[in-house]
């Protein structure tokens, strides 16, 4: 099947859900679909779940060789795809010893941390600053650590993202297209209600992910837990490390179409 042919079933999914009866009427003829799951990660969950796809945590498009994204119709965050630094090997588990904190007096450090392109940020549980950089010579984007002063730590190890593993990363997870669902939300006695307003495709390749980084408008997402207990105990939970993007500098950065 054709992402063509794919981008029509997906349309007509779209208008087969925004023509289904609501699940409260709020007297504006729009359809509201009550959350099919508490927080952020509801508004995904919910549509997929209307379009009868099951959940799954690989790393492969949503919708035969489309990615899904429902987002907000506000500019908070999107996240790309996921990936770890890929060198040197075993990065996690050094960055984590170094940079981390015990969060709960357990003894075991974690690192969670949102870090921008373009300026640092202050982590204040590891008294660190942090920042990701381009480093065109090596063809990397690094993250780069300054000490509690704001002066830059020169490692012989410093974790790395080469170009060939994030446009590996990249590729799998949008081979062809991503559709943006655009959304809008309301809470209503406590309850979460969304209603998916319309489609935006685009494709985003390594280019315009590093012209993003270079204008300072990316983000990765530190997710690096631990296991507290049983055999694994100590041991790096990666929760994969996002790379994200605000909807309006990702529509800068590549060419979207409406598509309903």
């Amino acid at each position: 099947m054709s992402v063509a042919k794919n981008l029509e079933d997906l349309k007509e999914e779209f208008i087969r859900i925004n023509n289904a009866p609501s699940d409260i009427d709020l007297g504006d003829g729009k359809t509201w679909y009550l959350t099919h799951r508490s927080g952020d990660t509801g508004i995904g969950k919910t549509f997929e779940d209307l379009l009868g796809k099951k959940e799954d945590n690989f790393q492969l498009p949503d919708y035969e060789n489309i990615e899904l994204k429902a987002h907000l119709d506000t500019d908070s965050l999107i996240t790309l795809f996921t990936k770890s630094p890929n060198l040197p090997r075993g990065i996690n588990n050094i960055i984590r010893d170094k940079y981390g904190y015990d969060e709960d007096n357990s003894g075991i450090k974690v690192l969670h941390s949102t870090v921008p392109s373009g300026k640092k940020t202050f982590n204040s549980k590891s008294k660190h600053y942090f920042t990701i950089r381009n480093n065109k010579e090596n063809k990397s984007v690094d993250l780069i650590v300054f000490d509690e002063d704001g002066n830059e730590i020169t490692s012989d190890v410093t974790a790395k993202w080469s170009y060939a593993a994030l446009n590996k990363a990249l590729t799998k997870k949008m081979p062809d297209t991503l559709a943006i669902i655009v959304t809008d939300k309301k809470v209503i006695k406590r309850k979460t209600y969304y209603n998916y307003k319309s489609i935006l495709t685009t494709k985003v390749n390594l280019d315009a992910l590093l012209s993003a980084l270079d204008a300072g408008d990316l983000y990765v997402d530190i997710r690096l837990g631990a296991y507290k207990s049983g055999k694994k105990k100590g041991k790096t939970h990666d929760h994969g490390t996002g790379f994200r993007i605000s909807l309006n500098n990702l529509l800068k950065y590549t060419n979207a179409q409406k598509l309903i």
